[in-house]
C-alpha cells in the first residue's frame, strides 16, 4: 500500500509540473509581436519635441552694418549670454580691412549668431540714388550673398524699414519697394524692424536708456504694434558698441528682457504668415 501512495504522489507532481510549464509557454506566446517591435531600440534616438513659435513672446536681436568697431564686444556678450542673434552683413567693409575680416570670421564661428544680407555697398549711404535702379540693388545683394557664402536668403534694405514676407508687406509705398520685389522673386525674405535702439550719429551713443528701450519693446508687444503678433524685431547698429557705457550695455539689456519673459530667436525662424501667430 505504501508503494502505491508513493507512486501516486510522483504522478501528481509530474502532472503539476507539466501544467505550470504550459502556462508559462502560453504567456510568452501571447505577447503581441507588434508591441514589442514598437519599443525603441535606442532611447537616445527618439527626437526631442521642438518648441512652437506660436506661444510666448519673442524678441529678435538684429544688428546692422556688421562688422565694425563694436564687433568684439558684441561677440563676447553673445558668447557669454548664449542668446540667438541676427547679424546683417555689409561686405565692402570687410574687403581690404584685415581687422574687420577677423571680426567677420569670429561671427561666423559663433554658434549663437546667424549672418544675413544687408547689401555689399550699403548704398554708399546715398539711398535715393541707390533705389532708382532696382536691378543694380539686386546685383549688389547677390554679390554680398555669393562672396560671403551666406546660408540664409534673408535681407534688410539699407536705410529702409520695409517688410516683404510672402504675401505680407509693410511700408511698401517708399523707394526701395521695387528692389524688395526683385529680392523676393529671387527667394529672399525682406525684413524691417518693430523697435529701433536709436543712436546719435555724432558719437554713436544710444538715445534711449535701457529702461526706456525695454518699456518701448514691452508696449510694442503688449499693444500689438508688431508686424507679427508677439514677435518683436529689435534693430540696433554695430557701431553703437565701439565704446561701452551704462547706456549701451548689451548684456544688461539682454538680462532685462530675459527677466520679462522674452524668448530670443533668430530671424530664420520668424513666422512668415500671420496665421502662425
Amino acid at each position: 500500500m505504501k508503494r502505491v501512495v508513493i507512486l501516486l504522489s510522483v504522478v501528481f507532481l509530474v502532472l503539476v509540473n507539466q501544467f505550470c510549464t504550459e502556462d508559462v509557454d502560453n504567456a510568452i506566446n501571447d505577447v503581441d509581436p507588434v508591441l514589442t517591435d514598437d519599443l525603441p531600440v535606442n532611447l537616445t534616438s527618439v527626437p526631442e519635441k521642438k518648441d512652437s513659435l506660436n506661444t510666448g513672446k519673442y524678441i529678435y536681436i538684429t544688428i546692422d552694418d556688421a562688422p565694425l568697431k563694436g564687433s568684439e564686444y558684441i561677440d563676447s556678450i553673445i558668447t557669454v549670454t548664449k542668446i540667438k542673434t541676427s547679424l546683417f552683413l555689409v561686405g565692402n567693409g570687410i574687403d581690404g580691412n584685415k581687422r574687420f575680416r577677423q571680426y567677420y570670421e569670429k561671427f561666423r564661428e559663433n554658434p549663437y549668431i546667424e549672418i544675413y544680407n544687408h547689401s555689399y555697398s550699403h548704398a554708399s549711404n546715398r539711398y535715393t540714388a541707390f533705389y532708382k535702379n532696382p536691378e543694380a540693388v539686386l546685383s549688389d545683394f547677390e554679390r554680398n550673398q555669393t562672396e560671403f557664402s551666406l546660408s540664409h536668403k534673408i535681407a534688410r534694405l539699407p536705410g529702409r524699414n520695409l517688410w516683404l514676407l510672402g504675401e505680407r508687406k509693410k511700408n511698401y509705398n517708399q523707394t526701395g519697394a521695387s528692389s524688395a520685389g526683385l529680392l523676393a522673386e529671387k527667394g529672399y525674405k525682406v525684413f524691417g524692424w518693430d523697435v529701433e535702439w536709436n543712436y546719435d550719429a555724432k558719437d554713436y551713443n544710444p538715445k534711449q536708456s535701457i529702461d526706456e528701450l525695454v518699456k518701448e519693446i514691452e508696449n510694442c508687444c503688449n499693444f500689438n504694434k508688431t508686424f507679427t503678433k508677439n514677435h518683436v524685431v529689435l534693430l540696433m547698429h554695430n557701431q553703437m558698441f565701439g565704446k561701452v557705457n551704462d547706456r549701451n550695455d548689451l548684456g544688461e539689456l539682454i538680462n532685462r528682457l530675459k527677466e520679462r519673459g522674452f524668448i530670443f530667436e533668430c530671424l530664420s525662424l520668424y513666422p512668415e504668415s500671420a496665421e502662425k501667430q
